[in-house]
Parts: structure tokens; C-alpha cells; sequence
């Protein structure tokens, strides 16, 4: 079974404080999923050894409750002053706001912030990482200059550290997009995410979700314009792409199954949105607390459609 690759299918702990993990074998066929595995496990530390990893990949699969759990749990066995505090905070940071806590997400990521600080230089990558977390809380909480202000200090530090093309400047490109579209400044949106996406083209593997995630938002720039068919081109290669790379219950498939059905009602196919907003809904459901702003949100849809 060495070399072999598994897909998640659920992550809970038993009162003896032991990790139980039902996993399903894939075929040797899912050439993408084991692309996809050796590019996370270089971005997540790669070893085995290092056992934040396995907190970060839960939370990339989708399973945050876990990953919140497991974060918590290693904070109380770690030493003071251990490297990994700052990155458990940066881990419990970007849980609780998948989990749509922003409050609690932003004091995460300052607190992480503050301690990579002290310990590393102004211009170090890793404090570029908080710029962009600290700039996602401010995004979801709706305040865009706040947000903006984040972004761009993120990417000074990053082109100085690794220059103009790299998986982390798409990243920053690709959430100065989603302020810019927020703003409705849509030129200025679409250009920062076909940027983004031609970078992760270059460097990512095929269907890796970062790469669904530019199409999704190009997508959402098109519907936006009122340009419905461009639009529904790039949700489909993202729901494609996401299928092909993400747990069938992780919210970014629902994210974009939702938007397809936005785009099919604007245009009046209403039984055709609805249809994509209870497959949304059903993902929904099983990887978001009931009081996740997503969740209201999908079932006042459906409410008003049915």
C-alpha cells in the first residue's frame, strides 16, 4: 500500500484521545489526486514528521470542526515560545472563518501576526501569510479598505521575497480582485484574476482547487457584467476542477453550484436555479454550522423559489 493514495471520508476523535480516520483507497487511475497530494504536502511542510500538517489538511478538506479540535489539542502540548504556536493561531484563524466567525478569525491572525513579528524579519514570507488572512477577515466582516490596505502589504512583501510571478502573488492577486469586485470596479477585477490565473496555470497542478477558484471568480466578473454565457463557461470548468480535487461536501463545490444557479436566475430559469440551489444546500448542510451566514442564505433562496 505504499505510495498509495486515500480520500477523506470522515475525521472524529474517541474519548481515549485517539485520531480515528475512515478513508476510502482510490484507483490507481486518479493521476490528478496524487498530483495534487505531493503539491499539498510540499505547501503544508511536507513530512510526515511534522504534525501541524495534519491539521492543515483537514482544514483543506473541509473538515474544520476536526481541524479546530486538532489545532486546540497541539496548542496545550506545544513549549512556550515553539515556532508552531504562531501557526496553530494562523491555522485556528483560517477555520473560524471558513466556519463564517470573522470576529474570532481576525483576533486569531493578529495573534499570530504579533508573534511572527517578534520572531521573524519585516519582509519574511510568513508574515506576508498573516497580511492575507488578516485582509480575508476583514473581506468577510465587509470592510474593503481595511482589506485592500492588508492585501497590498502582503504582495510588497511577497514580489521582494520571490518576484512578480508565484503561487502566493495569485493569491494576492486573486483577493485584490475579489475587493475590486466588491467595489464594483469590474475592469480592474477581471484583470487582477485572469493575472492570478494565468500564474497558477504556470506553477499548480492541473485540477488543483486554486486553479478552480480563479475560474470561479473570473466567472463571477462575467455574470456581474450581465455576460451569462462566459460566466457559465468558467463555473463549469471550476465545478469540474473542484469535483475532481475537493471532498464531494466541501463548501467551495457548493460556493459554485450556488453561483451557477444565481446566473440561472437572472436570466428566469427558476426551476433550473433551484435545482442547483438544493444541491448547494445539501452541501451546505453538512460541512456548515446552521448559523453560517451560507446556509441562511441558500434556504431563503430555496424558500423563495419553491
Amino acid at each position: 500500500m505504499l505510495g498509495s493514495i486515500f480520500q477523506i471520508v470522515d475525521v472524529r476523535d474517541d474519548d481515549n484521545r485517539v485520531w480515528i480516520i475512515r478513508m476510502t483507497l482510490c484507483s490507481a487511475d486518479d493521476h490528478h489526486l496524487k498530483t495534487i497530494f505531493e503539491h499539498m504536502k510540499n505547501e503544508h511542510g511536507g513530512g510526515e514528521k511534522n504534525l501541524l500538517s495534519f491539521g492543515n489538511v483537514l482544514a483543506d478538506m473541509g473538515k474544520f470542526d476536526e481541524a479546530e479540535k486538532y489545532y486546540h489539542r497541539l496548542l496545550k502540548h506545544l513549549p512556550p515560545y515553539d515556532p508552531d504556536i504562531a501557526r496553530c493561531y494562523h491555522g485556528l484563524g483560517n477555520v473560524t472563518d471558513e466556519k463564517g466567525d470573522y470576529d474570532s478569525s481576525l483576533e486569531w491572525h493578529k495573534k499570530s501576526l504579533e508573534l511572527r513579528t517578534k520572531a521573524l524579519k519585516l519582509d519574511h514570507p510568513h508574515l506576508a501569510t498573516s497580511y492575507i488572512s488578516i485582509g480575508c477577515a476583514y473581506f468577510n466582516k465587509e470592510d474593503y479598505e481595511q482589506a485592500l490596505e492588508s492585501y497590498n502589504t502582503a504582495f510588497d512583501i511577497i514580489k521582494k521575497a520571490f518576484g512578480g510571478s508565484h503561487p502566493d502573488i495569485a493569491m494576492c492577486l486573486n483577493n485584490i480582485g475579489c475587493v475590486y469586485e466588491r467595489q464594483k470596479n469590474y475592469f480592474k477585477a477581471l484583470q487582477c484574476h485572469q493575472k492570478a490565473s494565468e500564474i497558477r496555470l504556470e506553477y499548480l497542478p492541473e485540477h488543483h482547487p486554486d486553479i478552480g477558484q480563479s475560474h470561479h471568480n473570473i466567472g463571477n466578473i462575467h455574470r456581474s457584467l450581465g455576460q451569462y454565457e462566459p460566466a457559465f463557461k468558467h463555473y463549469n470548468e471550476s465545478l469540474t476542477i473542484k469535483i475532481n480535487s475537493l471532498p464531494s461536501e466541501h463548501r467551495d463545490i457548493a460556493l459554485t453550484l450556488e453561483n451557477i444557479a444565481n446566473v440561472y436566475k437572472d436570466k428566469g430559469e427558476l426551476q433550473e436555479a433551484l435545482s442547483y440551489y438544493k444541491r448547494a444546500e445539501t452541501i451546505y448542510d453538512h460541512s456548515l454550522p446552521s448559523n453560517h451566514p451560507s446556509v441562511i442564505q441558500i434556504k431563503e433562496y430555496i424558500e423563495y423559489l419553491s
